[in-house]
């Protein structure tokens, strides 16, 4: 028998009887609903339970798209494709929807039209039989009427991203390229552009898009720009003539702040011809400083810098034009803005000192600002630090200290200390700036025993390598503050300015004394510095630390908590046994001067601030770091088997004279062993190998192609580079070097067979060589391109070749590769 309970778990139910009514209450004739089942009768299917599914999202809206014929009103319509549209922009997945989508692709409606574009480009990769059958429309409205409407069709055509649908693209991009309308142009530039990247050649386009560069519209010519340079991107960006740079230059007020953009980075490509035309470009690019955009000021900043690489006494007045643009768009603009501003603020100080000393009083912190823009503030204050305004600034980063923020009073610290160890303390006022600081950071050492007091020792003893002369008063108040406690950094900072200026510090000995005894509460970082100072200390006052030091290395050589401090006291421990003077010698160094000028050599950024002068206005300025430090290898520019690569050739590779100086005769081979007579499994060796009991002659070296070339041909390289750029290729090759050479060693073999080198250099995992030839039977011209991996072992060499009309380009490539001992090339 069933209960209430029983029968409402079954769907259609409607009992309400309680599962503690009884028995006799539910036989009651006035109860209502249906009558319990019969127990004889079959029970339901699981599949019952599930009766509502067919009611779900993506089952509504496929009921909703049927009916979508029979809707009468426009906005009807428009609402059941703006829900189809809002669901799958939540994420919900309703490429279920596909073939009813396409049933009402057919409309005039052209909102209704947009959205089932961008439908079908979402979905078609998921179905792509049924996507191909949208085909049909798209291409009849690439033909329409309405440029809305050609340009829409075209742009959802060129985005579906199916390789099959391709030679349906082709012909209606080529028309839209001719198009009257301006957007269509622009849509079908970047169609070209979607048609590379599923890997067709697009170089039937290339002509067309040259031309489009003389565009009336300018969005047409920036999206062209864009599209040239990613269409060559593996040899740099498009090619940049006079001609094209000029023309974009005198247009360039009609380019709005992304145009700028593309045209003031192709001008960082393009190398004026005199001084008058450098003047005028850079008279074209001023009129751009008074935008608002930071973008377009940067970029112009940047082709600035390109522009007067040649000509370094024009620098100051590059810098005192540009300064007044940057600090008007820091004081008015947004945080991000700001923050990317003060970054390039803080590499032309790096770059160029003292440019923006005068105004260090528009870079104080504001009390309203971000975190990030103030941190970054309290970096740049003391680069803007010189004689006249050391003082000023020392005065606001101590006030910078009493802020709540931890982190900022740390960085207000750090930064007072650098004013004292940047370049405000050249000449004569370097004395007086190095006793202001120190005299600061001694009163924050005795602040209290907690953050603060800590970054003033971290900072106080950066100030003492730079200034000690100052040491004098400092010495008095260094047993007390390490007394104090504090953060482990801050500890042994202060351990350390003891060991090095024990010779005055009356009680020396005996703060260290409690230190060694209280061994193991020290921290590593504590530790490290206890051992150093008490080895200094030794040498000053001997005496006193003999037993002391004895006692401590007992202790540090015991210690297995640290591998380092084990080995450092093993070291010293050595070091004294073998004899206190040359122990002295090694731990002491010599006495050393630090020019503040220069700074420490671990603050050195040289090297970086030159390497990132190319790269201005990027986000390596904003890193700090190059953009081979986070960018991939996939995603950079490359420089192959283009002409910029024999330009670079000749800018940075070491031009080879010929004829080339004569090598020195190599000596022959070892004979093979028994134990690498059979190693060449594979085959790669040049000859075959020996047998163990073979006699010990070196194997003879393979005949190489007899080739009669011309030793004495010359030609110079802007006829090699326009016969590299125009020549078709001729041969590619691959091979292993079965031995090591040098640069020069691989020129003066090849010279001496008639491949002469044009230009040649060794790059960081390469070499690369630009080689010529001249078959003197057939007069024919062959021009090489050798790179050499060094990275890999064996070095694996890359062989291009291009010639004009010789058909023996396998023949030089043989000869090549016999004379380097290469196989397979």
């Amino acid at each position: 028998m069933y209960t209430a309970t029983a029968r409402s778990s079954f769907p259609g139910s409607n009992s309400a009887a309680s599962p503690s009514t009884p028995p006799a209450q539910q036989q009651h004739p006035q109860k209502t609903g249906p009558l319990p089942p019969d127990p004889s009768a079959p029970t339901s299917k699981p599949d019952s339970y599930f009766v509502d599914a067919k009611k779900g999202e993506v089952n509504e809206l496929r009921n909703l798209l049927r009916t979508f014929a029979l809707e009468k009103t426009l906005t009807r319509k428009r609402e059941i494709i703006k829900k189809v549209i809002a669901y799958m922009t939540l994420g919900i997945d309703v490429s279920r929807l596909l073939p009813d989508m396409l049933l009402v692709i057919e409309t005039r409606d052209l909102v209704i039209k947009k959205m089932v574009y961008l439908y079908l480009c979402t979905y078609a990769s998921s179905s792509e039989e049924v996507a191909i059958m949208c085909i049909n429309t798209l291409m009849k409205d690439c033909s329409n009427d309405d440029p809305m409407v050609r340009g829409l069709a075209l742009r959802s055509l060129t985005s579906l991203r199916l390789k099959s649908i391709i030679e349906y693209v082709v012909e209606p991009l080529r028309k839209s390229l001719e198009d009257a309308n301006a957007y269509v142009r622009k849509t079908a530039v970047l169609g070209v552009l979607k048609l590379h990247d599923l890997g067709h050649n697009v170089d039937n386009f290339l002509p067309r898009m040259k031309e489009l560069l003389d565009d009336g519209d300018p969005a047409v010519v920036y999206n062209c720009i864009e599209v040239l340079n990613e269409l060559n991107a593996d040899n740099g960006g498009m090619e940049v003539t006079r001609d094209i740079m000029l023309k974009l230059l005198n247009r360039l007020s009609t380019f709005n702040e992304f145009g700028l953009a593309s045209v003031l980075n192709l001008l960082c490509r393009y190398t004026p011809a005199d001084k008058n035309e450098t003047f005028q470009i850079m008279n074209l690019l001023d009129p751009v400083l008074r935008t608002s955009n930071s973008g377009s000021v940067l970029a112009v900043i940047k082709s600035f810098l390109h522009l007067t690489n040649s000509m370094p006494e024009l620098r100051p007045m590059v810098y005192d034009r540009v300064k007044p643009p940057i600090l008007t768009l820091i004081a008015g603009g947004g945080p991000e803005q700001v923050y990317v501003l003060l970054k390039h603020v803080k590499y032309l100080c790096e770059a160029n000192p003292g440019m923006f000393d005068p105004e260090y009083r528009q870079l104080y912190v504001r009390y309203n600002e971000p975190t990030s823009i103030k941190y970054l503030k309290l970096s740049i204050l003391p680069k803007l630090a010189s004689g006249d305004t050391a003082v000023d600034i020392i005065t606001e980063l101590c006030e910078y200290v009493s802020e709540n923020d931890v982190r900022m009073a740390k960085l207000a610290i750090e930064a007072i200390a650098k004013v004292a160890t940047e370049r405000a303390c050249q000449g004569a006022t370097s004395t007086g700036i190095g006793e202001i600081v120190t005299g600061k950071l001694v009163e924050l050492c005795a602040v209290d025993g907690g953050a603060v007091s800590s970054a003033a020792a971290s900072a106080l003893k950066d100030v003492l390598r730079a200034h000690p002369d100052s040491r004098f008063s400092v010495a008095p108040v260094l047993g007390r503050c390490l007394r104090m406690g504090g953060e482990e950094k801050g500890k042994a900072s202060l351990v350390w300015m003891i060991g090095e200026f024990g010779d005055i510090v009356i009680e020396a000995p005996y703060v260290l004394e409690k230190l060694v005894d209280a061994w193991d509460e020290n921290e590593e970082l504590v530790k490290l510095a206890l051992l150093t100072a008490c080895v200094k200390l030794f040498f000053k006052r001997p005496p006193e630390m003999q037993g002391i030091l004895g006692r401590l290395l007992t202790q540090a050589t015991n210690d297995v908590s640290s591998q380092d401090l084990h080995d450092r006291a093993l070291l010293y421990y050595r070091l004294l046994k073998a004899g206190p003077e040359n122990a002295e010698k090694v731990v002491n160094g010599g006495e050393q001067t630090i020019e503040p000028s220069k700074g420490f050599a671990e603050d050195d950024e040289e090297e970086t601030i030159k390497a990132l002068r190319e790269e201005f206005n990027t986000l390596s300025i904003v890193y700090g770091s190059r953009s081979d430090h986070f960018i991939t290898e996939k995603y950079r520019l490359g420089t192959s088997d283009a002409v910029q690569n024999v330009t670079d050739a000749f800018a940075n590779s070491t031009v080879t004279p010929t004829p080339a100086p004569t090598l020195a005769p190599t000596p022959a081979p070892a004979p093979p062993t028994n134990n690498d007579a059979y190693a060449d499994l594979l085959g790669f060796a040049d000859t075959p190998p020996s047998p163990p009991n073979q006699s010990t002659a070196p194997p003879a070296a393979p005949a190489a192609p007899s080739m009669n070339l011309n030793k004495s041909f010359a030609i110079d390289g802007g006829k090699f580079q326009s016969m590299w750029q125009s020549l078709p290729e001729a041969s590619s090759s691959m091979s292993a070097m079965s031995k090591t050479y040098t640069v020069a060693e691989i020129d003066s073999l090849l010279t001496s067979e008639g491949i002469l080198t044009m230009a040649s250099g060794e790059m960081d995992a390469e070499f690369k060589f630009f080689l010529y030839a001249q078959d003197n039977d057939t007069a024919s011209t062959y021009l090489l391109q050798l790179v050499i991996d060094k990275m890999c072992e064996p070095r694996v060499c890359q062989l291009t070749i291009k010639t004009d009309t010789g058909n023996k380009a396998d023949d030089v490539a043989k000869l090549l590769g016999g004379v380097l001992g290469n196989a397979g090339m």
